[in-house]
């Protein structure tokens, strides 16, 4: 060995190892669980024989949802996140989140265990912004999705996407905007001045040549978060996801194992957010979404779109007590099928949501919550959460008692 080479070696190698022993890192663990008795039932389904739109099922005046009480806990969770400081202003950046069923301990698979199902990712955070990849919440969701109730709305009754972020007839989820999607990549630009701006990506990998298809999903927005007031502007881009022929009846639907046609389905949200002392908040949303499919057979759908508006608010009242309400208005929109008369008349639906909560500490509250749906002679909006469907026309009514703990 050339020993003169040494003293070159050990300076070289000891730069390389000198980020490994100047990082810092630090891991947490967290979660929320918030179990709640739970009373669900529908009323009021539209008669056999009414007439309803076009894209809605049959009516039979049967009702889906007969009335079902027991214990939920939506999506309480679990989660592990950390960073790592690489120097030079850069950050690695994880998280590792899942459901837990605190109501049957069966964790989020069906056949129990711990699955991190929720916002999964790892990532790079520095002076450049933040990219991540994983499972994750969309931008659209996340720039677009401030107040919820209590902090509780996903994943139960309380939440308004059933109704604000999807189509009123069917009960395909291929029609939502609210979705996390898996096999994503998230960028999402520094803060200048209150500015940020987000881009994402995600396919479900299921790509074909016959019939072509090439399901993915793009997600973007802007948002101004400064003072008392916040901004968003977001728009989500599916592609052959169907979100309209998943819910049609059969006879008009595109998405057949041999069908060529593609879908292109498409939404914009508008979202402003007004803090009053930090005690209060109110929000405004308004959502356009279109669903449109390339068929070419006669009476196949063709295309879907219609506006939904949101008012929501949460107030704290005292150190202990705290009421969150929202009313979203979905209409009834407009429908085109391929030579063919195509009606909307009842495909709208209106959503009433109010929540009380008496804090013990900041971490733990009870919680009461009840929840109306009204939908329109042929709506089949729905928030339910026992696994029934309401029937066209069907108002579906929850009421909770609960108590929530975060650490």
């Amino acid at each position: 060995m050339n020993l003169r080479k040494i003293p070159l070696a050990l300076a070289v190698g000891a730069i390389l190892a000198a980020p490994a022993v100047q990082a810092q890192s630090t891991v947490q663990i967290y979660g929320k669980l918030y179990p709640y008795l739970l009373d669900e039932r529908g009323s009021d389904p539209t008669p056999a024989g009414a007439r309803v739109s076009t894209l809605a099922a049959t009516p039979t005046g049967a009702s889906g949802l007969p009335g079902t009480r027991t214990l939920n806990a939506g999506n309480s969770n679990i989660g592990f996140r950390g960073t790592e400081d690489l120097g030079g202003g850069l950050k690695a950046r994880f998280q590792l989140e899942a459901q837990v069923s605190v109501d049957d301990g069966r964790g989020a698979g069906d056949g129990g265990g711990l699955m991190f199902n929720r916002n999964t990712y790892v990532g790079l955070e520095g002076g450049f912004g933040a990219l991540r990849l994983g499972n994750m919440d969309t931008i659209f969701k996340t720039y677009g999705d401030t107040i919820g109730i209590l902090g509780l709305s996903s994943g139960t009754f309380m939440s308004s996407s059933g109704v604000l972020r999807r189509t009123g007839f069917g009960t395909s989820g291929a029609s939502s905007f609210h979705l996390r999607r898996v096999n994503s990549v998230q960028y999402e630009t520094p803060e200048f001045g209150g500015f940020q701006a987000g881009l994402q990506w995600s396919t479900n990998e299921a790509k074909t040549d016959v019939p072509p298809r090439d399901p993915r999903v793009l997600s973007g927005g802007v948002k101004y978060d400064a003072g008392p007031i916040y901004v968003a502007l977001a728009h989500e881009v599916h592609y052959d996801l169907y979100g309209g022929s998943a819910n049609a009846p059969a006879a008009m639907r595109n998405n057949g194992a041999t069908d060529p046609t593609r879908s292109r389905d498409r939404a914009t949200q508008f979202t402003v957010e007004w803090r009053v002392n930090k005690q209060h908040k109110f929000e405004f949303d308004a959502i356009r979404k279109q669903y449109n499919e390339g068929a070419s057979a006669a009476g196949r759908f063709s295309s879907y779109r219609n506006m939904a508006y949101m008012l929501a608010m949460e107030n704290r009242w005292s150190d202990q007590w705290r009421t969150a309400a929202h009313v979203v208005l979905s209409k009834a929109g407009e429908c085109s099928r391929v030579n063919a008369i195509c009606t909307t008349d009842g495909l709208d639906g209106k959503k009433y949501t109010f929540a009380v909560g008496y804090f013990l500490s900041r971490r733990t509250f009870l919680f009461g919550a009840a929840s109306l749906i009204k939908n329109g002679s042929s709506a089949r909006y729905s928030n339910t959460e026992v696994g029934n469907n309401p029937t066209p026309g069907e108002d579906v009514r929850h009421l909770a008692l609960g108590i929530s703990h975060n650490f």
